[in-house]
């Protein structure tokens, strides 16, 4: 699994725990995967969205046969305001669960994402639990040294 070391994009989609208009949104990512001994490190941008940050941000992992789990951890949250509608970013540690399958043929790997129920008495914050669906695929990496970040993406 070495030679898949490299560039991935793909996407997530909100799912349970989100309401509408965001429940089914995408919000691609954009992957640097190492894999080595059965163990994955790396990191991914995420497009800037309502909830997603579009910084990037680091995971780790593992794979075994066609079964794979990444965690990815955050040093900051968008809380949703009384309104339903507007965030504001809140600093608080919390991670992110990727759990699926890896099709070696396709190049490709999907799941399920999930972060758990947490409370945070220091902010007198609780972040409800939620969970999607992802999908990766093993792409080349883009040569434009354009930062794509500005346009949001």
């Amino acid at each position: 699994m070495e030679e898949l070391s490299g560039y991935w994009e793909g996407y997530f989609i909100y799912g349970l725990g989100f309401d509408l208009p965001f429940f089914g949104e995408k919000v691609r990512l954009f992957t640097e995967m190492e894999f080595k001994d059965g163990i994955i490190t790396g990191h991914h941008t995420e497009e800037k969205g309502p909830f997603s940050t579009g910084r990037t941000v680091n995971f780790t992992g593992f794979w075994e046969q066609n079964l794979i789990s990444l965690t990815v951890s955050y040093t900051s949250n968008d809380v949703i305001l009384e309104d339903g509608f507007n965030t504001e970013e809140i600093e608080h540690n919390f991670e992110i669960v990727y759990n699926g399958s890896f099709d070696y043929k396709k190049k490709a790997m999907n799941g399920i994402w999930f972060m758990q129920n947490e409370m945070d008495e220091n902010l007198d914050l609780e972040i409800p639990p939620a969970e999607g669906l992802w999908v990766l695929k093993k792409a080349k990496k883009p040569v434009s040294d354009f930062d794509y970040s500005l346009l949001g993406l």
